[in-house]
């Protein structure tokens, strides 16, 4: 059993086995199987995954594919363009810095038009702004401050890429501010080392610090030199030691370190650098533009009216600017990876992840900057509302800076530069008027309301410091300007205006058909008529000449009336009335051009109507007003003229505040060290201080910004008040942070008695001699003070020279007085008037006169009013009838001396003066002229032309059409061969060169040879510099501005020296015309002989002197037999009673004369004396005048009938403008009254009206 068992234990056991092994071979089988399976599932992962790598690859750089696709495509272009695109910009980086946009632009253009031309491999267009920077950078330059322009942004680039040190000109700081907000980390920790300017005592020792620690260093307010010690440093003159650097600065070797970085920055506006200084620099001009301040002012305005807004477009700005470079750096580290990858790209799981972060985020921010797009158009367009509002406050200031460059007419003191205001004096006067004007709503009224307020604070604020002469131009300036940007007018029609027809030539013209309308008004009414107005470009006076001649009686009269601005003009007031915004532009153009002299008060007509009446209104800002818009860092600067003083007011004021006595410091030769003293205590006690004439003083003037800016603690109560008169060398630091108001002394007859009776004379100088005849001799002395001064507004028929004189002159006077009445008339003497007369007049008024006319002039008011008439009851100054008498006041009392002044009228009749009433129309002629000189000088010269043509355009065509009107030149061997040939005078046997005006003919024809010869050679440089061909200097720019203003350039009249070589003319078509008809003159003498001269045009020749002797010398000669001498011989003229037209013969000796107009009288010729002028005729037209020469003797024996009173010598000038260098020769002429009368009428001869 056991066997049986065990055997089939045996037989299982094997079946057992069997089995076993079977399940082994299976297991082998599974497990191979298994393990097949696995390597095929792990390849199908791995593949799912490259699967999965690939998409996320594929859709993660799909965004990129179509770019990178197209790039690939321009890659080898790009590469190829570069060196033209470089060369192109880096030129602009390195050239354009010191021009203004426009210019650059320009520039910018050559510069790619010359790549182009030399076939420089290189785009045809190349942004700037683009091509150097990303918009990261230039969002994060905005966050720093610096305004978001295009001329500011390429003004940073400048800064930022150029190799050499920036130096900036930035008169309104903003440059200086943008610099240290950007370095504000490396200037914070070494404020005193990192901020300098040159005149710093310790500037070496800050340019070693910052240098040896890698800072920066900025240098502010340079002049137009830079110290030599810089030099070095702007040179990067460095040198390598081993591993150190070092520049060698005064003979001592500085640390370099290359992260050093020094900035200059200028507060002038346009300075003069020299070449050398431009070479070691980049100059870069960050001058404000119109749109920039646009711009900032906008930004100003919203941060004021709805804060909430400018934050939030502010925060909005600088996610986006976040935004922007975070997505700039995931492209890069993209790009970076894939460059950088090796082996399969599928395989590096790193990059592919990066990717896909990069997917995500980019698609977040480009969808925070879409939405930033989106909502930075909603408050854009709210922002937009307030645009008007920084438009009129760009205008604004711009015409405040456009004031900096007036010149006074009279004098030449450039009065502008003592205009000068800086930007932040104008954001305070911007920010005032938003706080102040009406709260109201909507928007637009709102808006409104600002505008209004604002015009008128900068217009208060700015007229403050206006001398009174400029005040209207400044107002006329701002209403074009707001008109010009606004779109009403063109920048045409205000040239047009300030032009007239002074360009056109009378000769090339159509005749004038008007006997009443002289050549000066039928050139402007041609002119108006052609003109275009508006944008509409709307001929609105095509038919006035036509309209004139059928209606001429209505013209006269309109053109004769006193007030033609008040009338209706013929023809075309309805169509006037209906144009609601040219209109009143329109009308002051009209009077303008017909009737120059009512420009001025056309011209306040105008602003009322375009601004409002408050701008016409008369204002006077009280000492208190000032007082209160005053720091202690914010002066007062007085600008003087002759005759003011607010020493007086300012203490008043200061008893009314409690800080009397003021500590007053007259400033001059070694009064700094006083002025610094009493700044010092009164910095510590609050008290006033006042410099008087601080022109004397200008060195402390230098140094006194920065004690009041950098002193830490001054008094709250501390003021400081300065007197100064105008001087170019005032420091601009100074201005731009005072407040300036001018102190004239109050114009007319009234206030200058009254000025003197509160000044000069006391109850105590009447009191000195008690005697009625003292107290009379003192009112005439105060009256004839006033009367002199008066007069110089006037002009040249007033004074041939405006003398200052002052009350210097008026106390010396009195003290004469005073002695003379106590030794004559206090002891029973009568005043010996010859003694007073010759002492007023010759000894102290007369110490100032220069000219001999004026001092007959002073000599006859005093042989008037220093007489015994005086101490007569009925003596008035006046000597005709008028309603009221200027009379001597009586009384003991200062009192009633003043009001007897009181009753004197406010406006002064010229008769007062002696003159003829038409001496008003002289005045306000002269006012007007001056005033429209004055703003074509201050004007920039934009475009100025019909059509939107430039500015070279213009000129160009001008200078051509002048060349083709150029007469002839005169070959000097030609006319001296033909000159030997003329005969002499009649009876003698000179001629050619013998004969004196013979010589005198060659001498003229050499002149006037020399000023063709000139004017041709410059109007073809001109045209040339215009077009390129030859360098365009200084001195043609200057001429092509000339030439665009229709005046004279300066080398046509003068030499290098000044002197002049030619005439005079305010305009270019006169003067032109003028050389035409000179070279008509001389050519027809040279031709044909003395024979046909019956009179010689005396205006044309430029030695009129010259023709005189000539003429004394032949009538001379012809007297041999006589014996006559030359130094014997005088010369004698008898004015005919024909015009040039009528003379019959030439005369046997002697030669006639015509051309000459006689001014302050006319002529009647059939009594051929003077007489009175007829009203608005302000120069006359004289008939031929003989001149000969004859002795003393023989004038006495003709017995020649000058009038009762003997004849008045008057003087015969070659201008208007009377001094001893135009005067030609005098003459007399027949009166009927007495001489003195036309003496103070200022009556003469000139040769010329212009």
């Amino acid at each position: 059993r056991l066997a049986k068992a065990m055997s089939e234990l045996a037989a299982a056991q094997a079946e057992l086995n069997a089995v076993l092994a079977e399940v082994a071979e299976l297991d082998a089988a599974l497990a191979k199987a298994q393990a097949a399976m696995k390597t095929l599932q792990d390849s199908a992962a791995a593949m799912q995954r490259q699967m999965d790598a690939a998409n996320r690859l594929l859709t993660g750089l799909s965004g990129e594919n179509t770019r990178w696709t197209e790039d690939s495509k321009n890659f080898a272009l790009r590469r190829k363009r570069l060196v033209g695109d470089v060369g192109c910009v880096c030129a602009f980086v390195v050239y354009c810095g010191p021009f203004n946009s426009e210019f650059r632009d320009k520039l910018y253009t050559l510069f790619l038009q010359e790549t182009q031309k030399r076939q420089v491999p290189g785009h045809t267009k190349v942004e700037q702004v683009s091509f150097l920077v990303d918009q990261g950078t230039v969002g994060e330059w905005a966050l720093e401050g610096l305004p978001s322009d295009e001329l500011s942004i390429q003004n940073a680039i400048m800064v930022t890429r150029s190799s050499r040190y920036p130096l900036m000109v930035d008169p309104q700081g903003q440059a200086n501010r943008w610099i240290k907000s950007r370095e504000k980390h490396r200037i914070s920790g070494n404020q005193a080392m990192c901020i300098t300017t040159l005149t710093s005592k310790n500037l070496k020792d800050q340019i070693e610090f910052t240098m040896g620690e890698g800072l920066c260093l900025i240098i502010e307010n340079v002049e137009n030199e830079v110290d030599p010690m810089l030099d070095p440093v702007m040179d990067k003159a460095i040198i390598k030691k081993g591993k150190n650097m070092y520049i060698n600065v005064s003979d001592q070797n500085m640390d370099y370190k290359e992260k050093f970085q020094m900035y200059m920055t200028s507060r002038l506006p346009n300075p003069h650098f020299s070449p050398e200084l431009s070479a070691k620099l980049t100059v870069i001009d960050f001058t404000v533009t119109l749109k920039g301040l646009e711009q900032q002012l906008l930004g100003r305005l919203i941060s004021m009216e709805q804060k909430s807004l400018e934050d939030m477009l502010a925060a909005l700005e600088e996610d986006v600017t976040n935004n922007t470079k975070s997505l700039q750096m995931l492209d890069k580290q993209l790009l970076e990876r894939l460059s950088n990858s090796t082996g399969n790209l599928l395989d590096d799981t790193e990059l592919v992840e990066v990717l896909a972060n990069t997917k995500a985020k980019a698609k977040e921010v480009e969808g925070k900057l879409k939405e930033a797009d989106e909502r930075k158009i909603e408050i854009n367009e709210k922002r937009e509302q307030f645009r008007p509002i920084a438009t009129r406050g760009s205008i604004m200031y711009f015409n405040m800076v456009d004031m900096t460059n007036v010149v006074n007419p009279i004098t030449g003191q450039p009065s502008g530069w003592m205009y000068n205001c800086s930007l932040i004096q104008f954001q305070e006067q911007f920010d005032i008027s938003i706080r102040n004007s009406e709260k109201c709503q909507p928007t637009s009224k709102r808006v409104d309301k600002i505008i209004h307020f604002l015009t008128y604070q900068v217009y208060r604020y700015m007229n403050r410091g206006l001398f009174e002469r400029d005040k209207m131009m400044f107002k006329l300036i701002v209403t074009m300007k707001i008109m010009v940007v606004a779109g009403q007018l063109t920048a045409a029609d205000t040239a047009v205006f300030l032009k007239g027809g002074s360009s056109l030539d009378v000769k090339s013209e159509r005749a004038n058909p008007f006997r009443w309308m002289s050549d000066k008004v039928w050139l402007n009414v041609l002119m108006v008529s052609r003109h275009p107005f508006g944008v509409d470009q709307m001929l609105f006076f095509r038919e006035i000449v036509d309209f004139i001649q059928r209606n001429e009686v209505a013209w006269k009269k309109w053109f004769d009336e006193n007030e033609p601005e008040s009338c209706p003009v013929p023809d075309y007031e309805e169509r006037l009335a209906m144009e609601r915004t040219l209109g009143p532009f329109l009308r002051l153009c009209i009077v303008r051009f017909m009737r120059e002299d009512r420009t001025s008060i056309c011209v306040a007509q105008f602003i009322e109507a375009m601004l409002d009446s408050r701008f016409t209104a008369p204002v006077t800002d009280q000492i208190a007003d000032i007082y209160d818009s005053s720091h202690p860092r914010k002066p007062v600067l007085y600008l003087l003229t002759a005759g003011s003083d607010p020493t007086f007011s300012i203490d008043e004021l200061a008893k009314k505040k409690k800080k009397y006595p003021t500590d007053k410091v007259s400033m001059g030769e070694g009064q700094e060290k006083v002025a610094r003293e009493k700044n010092g205590n009164a910095f510590l006690t609050g008290g006033w201080v006042i410099l008087q004439n601080s022109h004397l003083g200008i060195g402390y003037m230098c140094e006194l910004e920065d004690v009041l800016l950098k002193t830490p603690d001054i008094d709250d109560d501390f003021r400081l008040w300065i007197t100064c008169e105008i001087t170019p060398r005032f420091p601009i630091g100074l201005l731009q942070i005072a407040i300036k108001v001018t102190l004239e002394p109050p114009a007319g007859l009234k206030a200058g008695i009254f000025r003197t009776y509160s000044t000069m004379v006391t109850q105590e100088l009447l009191d000195k001699i008690d005697h009625e005849r003292w107290r009379t001799l003192v009112f005439v002395q105060a009256f004839l003070h006033s009367i002199v001064q008066e007069r110089r507004k006037f002009g040249p028929i007033g004074w041939c020279v405006p003398y200052e004189y002052n009350n210097s002159d008026l106390d010396a006077c009195l003290q004469f007085l005073e002695k003379h009445v106590s030794v004559t008339v206090m002891v029973g003497q009568p005043v010996s008037w010859v003694t007073v007369q010759y002492m007023v007049a010759e000894a102290q008024y007369g110490g100032r006169i220069t000219d001999d006319l004026d001092r007959e002039l002073f000599n006859t008011y005093t042989a008037k009013w220093f007489c015994e008439d005086i101490f007569k009851p009925a003596f008035t100054f006046n000597n005709y009838t008028a309603d009221y008498n200027y009379k001597i006041p009586e009384g003991l009392e200062i009192q009633q001396y003043r009001e007897g002044i009181e009753t004197i009228p406010p406006v002064d009749s010229p008769l007062i003066f002696g003159l003829h009433p038409n001496a008003d129309l002289t005045y306000r002629l002269k006012e007007a002229s001056e005033m429209i000189a004055t703003i074509m000088e201050t004007q920039p010269k934009d475009s100025g032309g019909a059509g939107g043509k430039s500015m070279d355009d213009i000129v160009k065509e001008q200078a051509l059409d002048l060349l083709g009107k150029m007469p002839p030149d005169f070959v000097e061997e030609i006319f001296r061969a033909q000159i030997v040939k003329l005969k002499g005078p009649p009876g003698t046997p000179d001629k050619g060169f013998g004969a004196p005006l013979n010589i005198f003919l060659f001498q003229e024809l050499q002149r006037l040879q020399n000023i063709i010869a000139i004017v041709r050679s410059n109007l073809k440089n001109v045209a040339m510099a215009i077009d390129g061909t030859v360098v365009m200097t200084t001195d043609l720019l200057e001429d092509l501005g000339s030439i665009f203003d229709a005046r004279v350039p300066r080398r046509w009249t003068n030499d290098a020296s000044g002197a002049e070589i030619s005439w005079l003319m305010p305009n270019l078509g006169g003067w032109f015309t003028g050389l035409t008809e000179r070279q008509n003159m001389l050519n027809g003498w040279l031709e044909n002989g003395r024979s046909v001269m019956k009179a010689y045009w005396l205006t044309g020749f430029t030695n009129a002197q010259g023709f005189l002797t000539g003429m004394r010398q032949e009538v001379t000669r012809q007297h041999k037999k006589d014996q006559w001498a030359l130094d014997d011989v005088i010369s004698h003229t008898e004015v005919l009673q024909v015009d040039l037209e009528r003379i019959k013969d030439v005369p046997e000796e002697g030669q006639n004369i015509y051309g000459l107009f006689l001014e302050g009288s006319r002529w009647n010729r059939q009594m051929s004396s003077l007489e009175e002028s007829e009203p608005k005729k302000l120069f006359v037209s004289m008939p031929a005048i003989y001149v000969t020469a004859t002795t003393a003797r023989d004038l006495k024996n003709m017995g020649v009938n000058y009038g009762p009173h003997g004849p008045y010598n008057s003087a015969v000038y070659k201008y208007p403008k009377r001094n001893d260098r135009y005067l030609i020769f005098r003459l007399l002429l027949k009166t009927e009254l007495h001489p003195f009368h036309w003496k103070v009428r200022g009556v003469c001869l000139i040769a010329q009206t212009d």
